[in-house]
């Protein structure tokens, strides 16, 4: 459910811990983030495996749910984050909120979420430098990989590759299983 709150990332940043509650600023709007399923969490953790494993030798991250101060107004916490070499070189990995944009944006969408959630999010992740946003649907088995060029959808068919991880591949099948 979204909240009517309008705020900064000042004051989102200052907000006191809430244990059980999670909460993300797109484009000024507080929004509640829900709990994830184990399903969720299984192709949260699929995907997370895939990348660690193609970024380790190139130097590289992946990380689960790390929040982003992508701008004066977004706070937004991906469900998997990829930081290609040049950012991974400089994080601060002892940092809340991390500065800037991941390179690679992924959310696994819930069946719960709310579709408009889902767009402004991505609009928000390229307008504030993401390069690609993945977004995941458990329910169609779908992946739709969003750049400021346009959206290309897969299927469990179809092998998942992008031009920012070369030589990377992987089977969207694989992230159902």
């Amino acid at each position: 459910m979204t909240a009517t709150l309008s705020m900064s990332g000042l004051e989102f940043d200052a907000l006191p811990y809430e244990e059980g509650r999670r909460w993300e600023l797109l484009e000024g709007e507080l929004i509640a983030v829900s709990s994830a399923t184990p399903l969720h969490q299984d192709i949260v953790f699929a995907i997370l495996t895939a990348l660690r494993a193609y970024l380790a030798a190139r130097g590289g991250r992946a990380y689960p749910d790390v929040e982003f101060a992508m701008s004066d107004s977004a706070r937004l916490r991906p469900d998997v984050a990829v930081l290609l070499p040049v950012k991974a070189r400089v994080l601060d990995r002892s940092r809340i909120s991390i500065p800037g944009a991941p390179d690679i944006a992924i959310e696994v969408i819930s069946p719960t979420g709310r579709p408009s959630e889902s767009l402004g999010k991505v609009r928000s992740y390229l307008r504030n430098g993401v390069a690609e946003v993945w977004e995941v649907y458990p329910r169609s088995r779908t992946v739709e990989i969003h750049t400021g060029a346009g959206i290309r959808a897969l299927d469990t068919a179809d092998s998942l590759s992008t031009p920012l991880l070369p030589g990377f591949t992987v089977p969207v099948a694989g992230f159902f299983e």
